[in-house]
């Protein structure tokens, strides 16, 4: 369903009525916002008075640290100077652009409705109104692109200078018309080899620009600038999702069958705005008893601390620095952690895992292979 026919106002309305949820329900919220993302769908077709009204809420009743990071997903198609000015006079610093690609047939086939030339004026506009803070994202591996492609791509993404970059090799979402075409047989994936050598040419042609791997498939220019929301995420911090298909989080520690709870809100927004509707109705303030009613318009799930270990090793495996075994033995015993290392020796054997006194990491030669390396150690 396309973003620019939800209301605002009325979106607006369902979104302040799950905060005041979310206060009664989860006290931990009252503390200080670090990060704050705006992302999923195409955020940036909403006015920049929708997003001044979310931060003066969060502000007025969570408060910000002194320089909290504050992202917006963009589209290159939605970019203009007024919007740009109305944005960080509501507070958001900085800007994560989903250019994807420069080729025409990459982003024809990813259902683009942008070109490259949008991609240089959209950064020509977030540069000349203050964004020192910019992120672009890259898709590669795609059906039909070249090595030869991929360079060019890369070197396009270079002459622009972003102090960041997410590179993620497709994935095919099932449902989709990609996904579609490729199970007909009308496309074919690029293998698995050619995708190790696409991953191995990404990372050479950013670090040759001075943007380095601190994720599998993330690059700053120096740690300052590294996306501190996503860190967060996949380092296991509480977080608080609001918002249709948002999802959030928190280590509870209640037992060890209860270790963390987890939400995710109904992913269609109309619905959503529905339900929140409802649940003002039923009790304004955002009373508990609302999610016993039949039209609940979220699912929650309990993580006991099996499950959030398995979680915090694959999250922060995925970053350069690895996972702290230290933070890994306080939370979760030290048995828990040593149970995994024999495994972890024959990664090791192999080249693929190491590990020092304070952190375990995947090595280079492991990078593309992580999820096999996840699989094997768990």
């Amino acid at each position: 369903m396309a973003v620019d026919t939800v209301p605002e106002k009325a979106y607006l309305a369902a979104l302040e009525a799950e905060f005041q949820y979310r206060l009664k329900s989860w006290p931990q919220a009252f503390l200080p916002l670090v990060t704050l993302y705006f992302g999923g769908g195409t955020p940036s077709l909403f006015s920049p008075s929708f997003y001044a009204r979310i931060i003066d809420m969060l502000a007025q009743r969570l408060g910000f640290v002194s320089e909290p990071e504050v992202t917006l997903e963009a589209n290159p198609a939605d970019i203009s100077r007024e919007k740009i000015i109305g944005y960080r006079a509501a507070g958001i610093n900085r800007i994560s652009l989903g250019a994807q690609s420069f080729a025409p047939e990459g982003l024809q086939l990813l259902g683009r409705r942008h070109d490259g030339l949008m991609v240089e004026k959209a950064v020509d506009i977030l540069r000349s109104e203050g964004i020192d803070n910019l992120s672009l994202d890259l898709i590669y591996a795609w059906p039909g692109q070249s090595r030869v492609v991929l360079n060019q791509d890369l070197q396009k993404l270079a002459s622009l200078a972003p102090e960041h970059v997410s590179a993620y090799s497709l994935s095919l979402e099932p449902g989709t018309r990609l996904a579609q075409e490729v199970a007909s047989g009308k496309l074919s994936v690029v293998a698995d080899d050619v995708q190790a050598e696409m991953m191995q040419l990404v990372e050479e042609g950013l670090e040759n620009v001075g943007l380095h791997r601190y994720e599998i498939s993330n690059f700053a220019r120096h740690p300052q600038v590294q996306a501190r929301h996503n860190l967060a995420y996949w380092q296991l911090h509480d977080y608080l999702g609001l918002g249709a298909g948002a999802c959030g989080g928190w280590r509870c520690r209640k037992d060890s069958e209860h270790w963390a709870e987890r939400y995710c809100n109904m992913p269609d927004p109309f619905v959503y705005m529905q339900r929140l509707e409802q649940l003002n109705a039923s009790s304004p303030t955002g009373g508990s008893s609302s999610e016993l009613r039949p039209e609940r318009w979220f699912e929650k799930e309990i993580i006991d601390l099996k499950t959030s270990f398995i979680e915090s090793l694959m999250m922060g495996l995925r970053l350069r620095q690895g996972v702290d075994l230290a933070g890994l033995r306080e939370e979760y015993g030290s048995q828990t952690v040593d149970a995994i290392m024999p495994r972890a020796q024959k990664l090791r054997d192999d080249e693929l895992l190491d590990w020092d006194e304070n952190n375990l990491w995947i090595t280079d030669k492991g990078m593309f292979l992580s999820d096999t390396i996840l699989s094997y150690l768990l």
